[in-house]
């Protein structure tokens, strides 16, 4: 571990708390002026660091700087040691991961970034990540670890979790619009995306990529004016008061190591006591054609019920349709 990475995991252990240089030298077992220029890089680097003389050196509370070791600060003691794979700027986090499990990754490996040039929607949409607002996370799943594996139902399991832990840690109220995205006072704030990879001689499922990405307190303006009309944000850029770290650790917890007493029943009812669009008259898009149907339920495998206006019941996977709402 660099002295920079030491320092900052010895500020994160004492976040609000002002440590004077010496007692930092002497605890990291470096010298006073090393501790110095660890600071000064990881201030270059957008931390916020109080220096007062006399005092010492102390890692604000509001600071809400995305490293590995501010998530590796608020993960619980048996996921200390996570596979994590921060990167300040990456075009595409399931891309990264993807990578890593073609190489053979391990269950619950996290790919992380502050910004993301080139990130991934569904229908190969881009999703907009600008730095320092959002938190954009893919983590490698592997089936066996999982209480279900179709992909679906993982992308079922991730809205419901991420909802969760939003409202735990912000208050804030959140809807999810089948079958991936998150909203919050109408706005979209937050897409999952679920990629598997299949054996071909067995037909079953290798590992999914499970990518998640919110908009935390990206402001409107940042959008791509297309984006702009549908996206929105959690907070706006002024009242910003949860920890990013602390968002991906508790998301990345759940996740990896689903509880056991969430099945997939429990699951789906909860799903659908979240949705936006249950009961409700919408357009739907399938190939080049809109349909105005009435969703009448959404089914224990993640499909959709839906009714015509002739009264015909369909029911639709994920890949077959997208919803447009009114």
């Amino acid at each position: 571990m660099s002295t920079k990475d030491k320092v900052l995991t010895f500020l994160e252990a004492n976040r609000g708390q002002h440590i004077s240089g010496a007692k930092m030298a002497k605890e990291l077992d470096v010298s006073r002026n090393a501790v110095w220029k660890a600071i000064k890089q990881l201030e270059k680097e957008g931390f916020k660091i109080d220096a007062v003389t006399n005092k010492g050196y102390s890692l604000l509370k509001e600071n809400n700087q995305l490293s590995e070791i501010g998530i590796r600060e608020n993960l619980r003691t048996n996921f200390k040691d996570a596979p994590i794979h921060y990167f300040s700027t990456i075009d595409s986090t399931n891309k990264k991961a993807k990578e890593l499990a073609l190489e053979g990754a391990t269950h619950g490996t996290l790919v992380v970034a502050n910004e993301q040039t080139k990130g991934k929607g569904r229908y190969g949409r881009q999703f907009e990540s600008p730095e320092d607002t959002g938190i954009y996370m893919s983590a490698v799943l592997k089936p066996k670890e999982l209480f279900f594996n179709d992909p679906t139902l993982v992308t079922a399991y991730a809205a419901v979790i991420v909802s969760r832990v939003i409202e735990t840690l912000t208050g804030k109220q959140i809807g999810i619009k089948w079958v991936n995205d998150l909203f919050y006072e109408n706005k979209k704030v937050c897409g999952i995306l679920t990629e598997a990879v299949t054996d071909f001689e067995s037909g079953q499922i290798e590992w999914i990529v499970l990518g998640i990405g919110i908009n935390l307190s990206t402001s409107e303006t940042t959008f791509s004016k297309e984006v702009r009309e549908k996206a929105g944000s959690i907070f706006n850029s002024s009242d910003t008061n949860i920890s990013r770290n602390l968002l991906v650790a508790k998301i990345y917890e759940e996740v990896v190591k689903p509880s056991e007493e969430l099945s997939v029943d429990l699951m789906m009812q909860e799903y659908k006591s979240r949705s936006i669009v249950l009961n409700k008259q919408v357009i739907i898009q399938q190939g080049s054609k809109t349909y105005e149907v009435l969703i009448k339920d959404i089914d224990k495998a993640g499909q959709l019920v839906i009714e015509t206006k002739e009264g015909e019941t369909k029911t639709f996977n994920s890949g077959e349709i997208r919803i447009m709402l009114n």
